[in-house]
């Protein structure tokens, strides 16, 4: 299933059907159910009409129960579907009889139990959606979240507004980034989490949010893709205009069999999958947290090839290691210029200290107009991309309120006016305190400074960030070799 879906209905419904309410809860079953989906979108403040469906209720949660879809005044824009797998054929049918196309079936118990039964109704289920045309997401999902629309599908979360679209076969991923999201500064356009993926997996929804005005970044949890080859020809259309990161599950045998278990996917071999992102230049990624490094990155900075890192800490040890790490994740640590170092040398000592990148350089941080004048010198250095600071927590306690907030006001600045343009990132070391380190991260960035948990991960999140300018700009002096206009990202 490709071209137009049609989906701009589903993703901002102004009336949401919810087939199989209880009045209370009561189920011993893991998952969600529809009065868990009923609460979440009350409480969400949606500001569409609600129906519960329950031929055995009146009133549910202060709204008036209906006994079928066919009862309802209108045609739903959506559809979810929470009854037991072997009532949803019915349902569809249902479905189909009053009109409504667009159906989220939240249900599990189908292909991927791996059970006789559950492959045989997971075809009913299939044919039943091909023969009424109905645009199925699902089984075994939670289906659209849409903030902009105040469709909520996951509790505890942020109703955060974004630029971010998230693409995922497990519901659980999806709630994850969804809940963490927010605290590095990502909002959502929609997150999907479409399951075991009956009629639509992630080509159908990239191909839509490839033309969708509210998505500028897509990033996505995947076990498998059934068209490999469309797939990889609309990735590499949309991949140069919107970045794409994904994170593929199942590589490995055990991940392969979990996978299998979860949603009856089957893995592909990894050695397809490293070509594939060779050749597309896609971000891969290997968990929700560099899924969310990376996409802070391509969002708060500034598009650039460039990975050659400054990196300026504290203590000889802490550099060798950052030198380290840095090299281990893909970026250069280029030595200084001349007139870089001796510049630095007109207000560093080198005992204890040392101006070789990376920098040993602690009693910079102390003097704030000393940092503002070594981040300067830095930054005009033509080796250096990016500058990292790399902080322990302690910093948060060994100086005054009133010093942190100038350092915070600092390297914001910085970051924001610096007429070089290059960034300056800091990452936080935890020196064992790890509750600290993340109120110190949180702090950070709410002063709008781009901050990441470790050396290790901001490291990770700068190399893929790179590269992937660097592949966009080999992509477009391609393109403008061959006589095409080079695509645009966000400029």
């Amino acid at each position: 299933m490709t071209g137009d879906l049609g989906l701009d209905r589903a993703f901002h419904a102004k009336s949401i059907a919810i087939v199989g309410v209880s009045r209370a809860e009561g189920h011993s079953a893991p998952g969600y159910t529809g009065l868990m989906f009923l609460r979440l979108l009350q409480e969400a403040k949606f500001q569409g009409r609600l129906y519960p469906i329950n031929p055995k209720a009146d009133v549910i949660r202060g709204l008036k129960a209906y006994p079928s879809l066919t009862a309802l005044s209108e045609v739903p824009d959506y559809v979810i579907v929470t009854v037991p797998a072997a009532l949803v054929p019915q349902v569809l049918q249902d479905c189909i009889s009053a009109g409504a196309v667009d159906v989220h079936i939240c249900t599990a118990g189908f292909g991927e139990t791996g059970e006789e039964e559950g492959k045989r109704l997971e075809s009913v289920i299939r044919d039943i959606a091909l023969r009424g045309g109905l645009r199925v997401v699902g089984p075994n999902a939670l289906g659209y979240h849409v903030p902009s629309d105040r469709m909520q599908m996951y509790s505890q979360v942020v109703l955060a507004q974004g630029p971010v679209a998230f693409l995922s076969q497990s519901g659980g991923h999806c709630q994850t980034y969804v809940r963490q999201g927010p605290s590095q500064g990502i909002g959502f356009s929609k997150a999907i989490s479409y399951g075991n993926a009956l009629l639509m997996d992630s080509t159908d929804f990239l191909e839509y949010l490839a033309t969708d005005p509210e998505t500028q970044i897509v990033g996505m949890y995947i076990e498998d893709v059934k068209n490999g080859r469309r797939f990889k020809q609309l990735v590499t259309q949309v991949n140069p205009e919107k970045p794409i990161i994904i994170w593929k599950g199942g590589l490995t045998p055990s991940g392969a069999r979990a996978a299998a278990t979860h949603t009856g996917s089957l893995a592909g071999d990894r050695q397809v999958w490293e070509a594939f992102f060779k050749q597309t230049g896609v971000i891969k990624v290997d968990s929700i947290d560099e899924m969310a490094d990376v996409t802070m990155t391509l969002l708060r900075l500034k598009p650039s090839p460039g990975g050659r890192v400054a990196v300026w800490g504290g203590g000889g040890g802490n550099s060798v290691a950052a030198g380290d790490v840095c090299a281990q994740e893909g970026l250069q640590v280029p030595p200084l210029s001349n007139k870089t170092i001796t510049a630095l040398r007109e207000f560093m000592t080198i005992v204890n200290q040392s101006v070789v990148n990376p920098l040993d350089g602690g009693s910079v941080f102390e003097d704030l107009l000393t940092l503002k004048r070594a981040l300067d010198i830095v930054a005009a250095d033509p080796a250096i991309d990016i500058i990292l600071l790399h902080l322990g927590v302690g910093y948060a306690k060994w100086f005054s309120a009133e010093h942190v907030a100038g350092f915070k006001k600092c390297v914001s600045g910085f970051a924001r006016d610096n007429p070089t343009g290059k960034p300056a990132v800091v990452a936080v070391r935890d020196e064992g305190k790890a509750g600290e380190a993340e109120e110190f991260v949180r702090e950070l960035r709410e002063a709008a400074i781009t901050t990441y948990s470790s050396l290790e991960r901001a490291c990770r999140a700068l190399s893929r960030f790179a590269q992937y300018h660097r592949f966009r700009a080999e992509m477009g002096a391609s393109a403008q070799g061959a006589g095409r206009p080079e695509p645009t990202y966000r400029e």
